[in-house]
Order: C-alpha cells, then structure tokens, then sequence
C-alpha cells in the first residue's frame, strides 16, 4: 500500500495542506488499476506496482484538469510498462 508519507515526499510536498487531496489520489489511483485487471492484492505491492501508484498520484497531483493551454494531459508511459507484467488476460 502506498502511504500518503509516500505521496507527500513523491510530489515535494510539506505540511497538511494537502492531505485530503492526495489520500484520495492514492484511492483513485489504486481503483483505476483495479478497473483495468491489476492485480493490486500482493502485500506488500511489488515494487513496480507501488511506484506505478506513486507516478499517478503524482500526474493527478500535477494536472488536477484533464486539460489546459497546452492541450490534454496523458497519463505517463512509464505507467504502462510498469503494469504490464501484472495485468490480468481478457479473453
């Protein structure tokens, strides 16, 4: 499980201002992993899983809008590769 210590020093932040905000990007994190078929259940999270987490946290953490002037946000590649090997098959 990712802790919100975790996320804290991932995104450089200090203090409690935003607590609230990345517990529920950790959860939001974890739920969109689990709405793909990864399987989030091994304690403790292999680490390309945890890290996974914490680079989404922090994409959501810097791009709270889906878009911007600059056009839309994606979610990073890395992300994906990370996963890869722990997402279940869809027959």
């Amino acid at each position: 499980m990712v802790t919100l210590e975790e996320a804290k020093v991932h995104v450089r932040v200090i203090g409690p201002d935003f607590d609230d905000e990345l517990t529920a990007q950790i959860e939001a994190a974890r739920s969109h992993l689990e709405s793909i078929d990864v399987d989030l259940s091994a304690n403790p999270l292999p680490p390309a899983l945890h890290h996974a987490i914490l680079m989404l946290v922090g994409h959501f953490f810097e791009n709270r809008e889906a878009t911007s002037e600059d056009g839309l946000r994606f979610t990073p590649i890395g992300v994906d590769r990370l996963i890869a090997p722990f997402k279940g098959v869809s027959l």
